[in-house]
């Protein structure tokens, strides 16, 4: 380096590639591998997970046949579904598919012939 302060072009030339060749950038590559692995897993979980459609209550967990909504209804050889929007629509059928799931004997008992 000269008085000015100014590096001479080899000399800078040789510093970057010593750079480049050192630790720091090494492990600054792999610490950006690592960052894309990451996300890409993040990326994967996200398409893997389908949209929720419906927002459950806590009490739709434990729906018994007994207490469905109005305008669901089973009977022999057929399932009944009334609603007014599709929102609606959404909650009956997750309120009679926990119904299903809770008590399946119940269920064939209803719909059975």
């Amino acid at each position: 380096m000269g008085a000015s302060g100014v590096a001479g072009r080899d000399e800078l030339i040789a510093h970057l590639k010593r750079l480049a060749a050192g630790d720091e950038a090494h492990y600054e590559r792999r610490r950006r591998q690592r960052l894309a692995q990451v996300l890409e897993g993040l990326r994967q979980v996200a398409l893997a997970q389908p949209k929720v459609l419906v927002e459950a209550p806590t009490n739709v967990l434990n729906q018994r046949f007994v207490s469905l909504p109005d305008g669901v209804s089973v009977s022999p050889g057929a399932i009944s579904i009334t609603f007014s929007s599709p929102n609606e629509a959404l909650q009956r059928l997750l309120a009679l598919a926990m119904a299903i799931g809770n008590d399946f004997t119940e269920f064939e008992r209803m719909a059975g012939a």
